[in-house]
C-alpha cells in the first residue's frame, strides 16, 4: 500500500522547488549583469555605444545602462558632440552594407550603391485580384527578417482603431485562435500588415489605446492637434504618395494626407531620393516603410534579440530601403511592436515574450 505524503512533505517539495527556480534565476541575473559589465566596460567603444543605443530604445530596459555608467556618460553617448559617441573612434564600417556609421555625407540615387551581402530571396505571390506581391528574406550580419513588396499603392493603408484614449484598448496585429476580439488583419480584411505609429507604453505595460504622436484617418486628425509639431510623420495622400518628414498637424493635412501616423523620435531614412546617414540607434527589432519612384511600397521587418538575429540599427535599415530603390522612407515603431503578417501566417518572429502587441495603428495590404 502506497504511502500517502504529508501536507508537511508536499510543502518541502514544493519549497525545494521554488529555491531551485530562485537560485537558477539569480545566477542567471547575475551572468547577464556580468556580460552587460563586461561589454560596457570592456575596451571597445563600438560594443558599448551597441550596448547603450540598445537598451535606451527599450520601453522596460532604459534604466540598466545607468547601473553601469554616470549619468554625464550615458548622456554623451546618446547625445555626441561629434563622430566619437563616447571618447573613442567612431567603429569600424559596416562592410556588409558598404557604409560608415559616422558618415554624414548625402548620399542620393543617382549614386548607385549595390546591397552588398545582405542576402535575399525572392518569392513572388500572386494574391487575389493579379496583383504581385514580392516577399523577400533579409538577412545581413546581425539581423534577418522579410521584405513585402507591394506594387499597388492603393492596396496599402494606415489601419486604426474606431476610437483613442485612456478609456480604450489597441488591437492585435492579428487574430489568433482563442482570442475574444479581431486584429487589425480581421477587422480590414487585409492580405498583410505590420505594425505602425508609437503609442503610450509606461515601462513596456502599455495597451495600445492611446497614440504616442499623430493618427490621421479618412483625411482628418483622429488623435493629436493641428498646431502640434510631430517628429517622423509617415502618411498617404489621396493619390497614395507616401510622405514622410517632421512636420505639424496641419502642415499634414495641408500636404493633402488621408491617413498617417508618427513615430518619435522617428528617423526619416530618405527624403527626396537622398539617403540620411550617421543615423546610429543600437540593434534592436525594426519596422520601416518605404515608396519607390513608380510608387511600390516597400514595408520591411528585421528581427531583433535573438541569438541568431540581435537586431538592426537605423543606418542599416536607411541603407536598404535606399537600395531597394525607396525615394521616401521612414521607420516606424520597432522593439517588441515589429512584427510582419502575410497571407494567413505570422512570417517573422516577435521579440516579446509575452507574445503579440496590442497597437494603435497597423501598415496594411489589402486583398
Amino acid at each position: 500500500m502506497a504511502k500517502k505524503s504529508s501536507p508537511a512533505g508536499v510543502l518541502q517539495s514544493v519549497g525545494r522547488v521554488l529555491l531551485v527556480i530562485l537560485i537558477t534565476a539569480l545566477l542567471l541575473a547575475l551572468f547577464v549583469a556580468a556580460v552587460l559589465g563586461v561589454v560596457i566596460h570592456g575596451p571597445s567603444s563600438d560594443a558599448r555605444r551597441l550596448m547603450v543605443l540598445s537598451l535606451n530604445e527599450t520601453s522596460a530596459l532604459k534604466f540598466v545602462p545607468h547601473l553601469f555608467l554616470s549619468n554625464a556618460k550615458v548622456e554623451a553617448i546618446l547625445h555626441p558632440s561629434d563622430d566619437a559617441a563616447d571618447g573613442g573612434d567612431a567603429g569600424e564600417p559596416f562592410v556588409e552594407l558598404g557604409f560608415e556609421p559616422g558618415s554624414t555625407q548625402a548620399v542620393t540615387q543617382a549614386e548607385t550603391q549595390e546591397p552588398g551581402q545582405v542576402v535575399v530571396s525572392v518569392d513572388p505571390i500572386l494574391t487575389g485580384n493579379g496583383q504581385v506581391v514580392e516577399v523577400q528574406a533579409i538577412k545581413g550580419s546581425t539581423f534577418k527578417g522579410k521584405l513585402m513588396i507591394i506594387r499597388d499603392p492603393s492596396k496599402v493603408i494606415v489601419g486604426t482603431l474606431d476610437n483613442y484614449g485612456a478609456a480604450y484598448h489597441g488591437l492585435y496585429l492579428y487574430r489568433r485562435p482563442g482570442d475574444a476580439e479581431d486584429g487589425f488583419i480581421e477587422k480590414y480584411d487585409a492580405l498583410g500588415g505590420t505594425n505602425a505609429g508609437g503609442f503610450y507604453d509606461p515601462g513596456g505595460y502599455g495597451n495600445g489605446g492611446t497614440p504616442d504622436g499623430l493618427v490621421i484617418r479618412n483625411g482628418a486628425i483622429a488623435w493629436g492637434s493641428p498646431g502640434t509639431w510631430y517628429i517622423n510623420v509617415i502618411g498617404f495622400d489621396a493619390n497614395h504618395i507616401l510622405h514622410v518628414g517632421d512636420m505639424s498637424g496641419q502642415d499634414a493635412l495641408n500636404l493633402g494626407m488621408t491617413s498617417a501616423v508618427s513615430f518619435s523620435p522617428g528617423p526619416v531614412l530618405v527624403k527626396d531620393g537622398v539617403m540620411r546617414t550617421g543615423l546610429g540607434g543600437g540593434l534592436n527589432p525594426r519596422t520601416c516603410i518605404g515608396q519607390t519612384a513608380d510608387g511600390t511600397i516597400l514595408l520591411m521587418v528585421l528581427e531583433g534579440r535573438k541569438p541568431d538575429s540581435m537586431g538592426a540599427t537605423y543606418d542599416d535599415i536607411a541603407q536598404l530601403m535606399y537600395n531597394y530603390g525607396a525615394v521616401n522612407a521612414a521607420n516606424l515603431d520597432g522593439g517588441s511592436s515589429s512584427l510582419m503578417y502575410y497571407n494567413g501566417e505570422q512570417i517573422t518572429r516577435g521579440s516579446n515574450l509575452i507574445g503579440m502587441r496590442q497597437m494603435s495603428t497597423a501598415i496594411l495590404v489589402l486583398k
